[in-house]
């Protein structure tokens, strides 16, 4: 996947999210086609972005001084999405059950990536054809594109997913995949997300093999496998819930920790449901 390319003038830098789980298919839903998209999973994400009014195809034409010519910009104008795709594969096993990459323009750069946006596009995607149990999340960030300080957006998270019972301890498989210096860095990259989380989340340095069952087995596509293979970090969280909403929330800290440990390229997180120890 390229980090960078560009559009005419206008350079893009492309993240990407996919989300993992089983998916129970309606039998009504059999009757939902592609359209003109080619794509199941991208028409139901470009009727859900157009429902949200965030706007996938088209965009309006405005002209600022400045600029010199009239742009077609995106409403929002920060992403645009772009490819998407899914496994819905009835065999009751873990699939990449839909992803979706956006497009960032170089010149609307912010301090968060669209992660949460686009996540929300494909869980409702998904359970509108069918029953789901979602087991992970992944996503690619290249976080050199990323400006600003995010500390007071991530703190309205915190404060948000502090509103549940804080007596339920859900565990939670966290891996980061980027290059062997940031690898290295394992230790100061934890205390970060431990910073961000406060006391809503727990997180420590795996000390034995993850469980990650709950992500599916995707042979290098999308930025997953690949990325992995570059060194990976990974750590055990225990978080009060469980949703897609959460675990764009890990995503996010984690992201923001590696920025704050001076990791400036494209990284690969994963955050996945692992199964609560045996009692004894």
């Amino acid at each position: 996947m390229p980090v960078e390319y560009r559009k005419g003038l206008r350079v893009y830098y492309e993240t990407l999210v996919a989300l993992h789980g089983v998916l129970d298919r309606y039998p009504w839903a059999e009757h939902i086609t592609c359209g003109d998209t080619g794509s199941e999973m991208f028409d139901l994400a470009m009727r859900r972005s157009e429902a949200y009014g965030w706007y996938s195809t088209g965009g309006w034409i405005y002209q600022y001084e400045g600029w010199g010519e009239a742009r077609v910009v995106q409403d929002p104008g920060r992403w645009a999405d772009c490819l998407a795709g899914a496994d819905w594969t009835q065999d009751g096993r873990v699939r990449e059950l839909a992803w979706m990459s956006a497009d960032i323009p170089v010149d609307v750069r912010e301090p968060r990536l669209p992660i949460l946006h686009v996540a929300r596009i494909l869980s409702d995607a998904v359970n509108r054809i069918g029953r789901v149990r979602f087991t992970g999340l992944h996503a690619v960030l290249p976080l050199q594109e990323l400006v600003g300080d995010a500390s007071d957006d991530l703190e309205a998270m915190r404060n948000w997913f502090a509103l549940t019972d804080p007596s339920v301890s859900v565990p939670v498989s966290v891996t980061v995949a980027a290059g062997p210096e940031v690898s290295r860095k394992e230790t100061a990259v934890c205390g970060a997300v431990r910073e961000r989380l406060g006391d809503v989340a727990e997180v420590e340095v795996a000390a034995d093999e993850l469980d990650l069952s709950g992500m599916a087995d995707v042979h290098g596509e999308h930025g997953y496998n690949k990325g992995r293979e570059r060194g990976v970090m990974r750590f055990v969280c225990r978080a009060r819930e469980w949703s897609p909403d959460v675990a764009v929330w890990l995503v996010e800290v984690v992201g923001d920790a590696l920025r704050a440990t001076e990791c400036a390229e494209q990284v690969v997180v994963t955050v996945s449901l692992a199964s609560p120890p045996a009692a004894n």
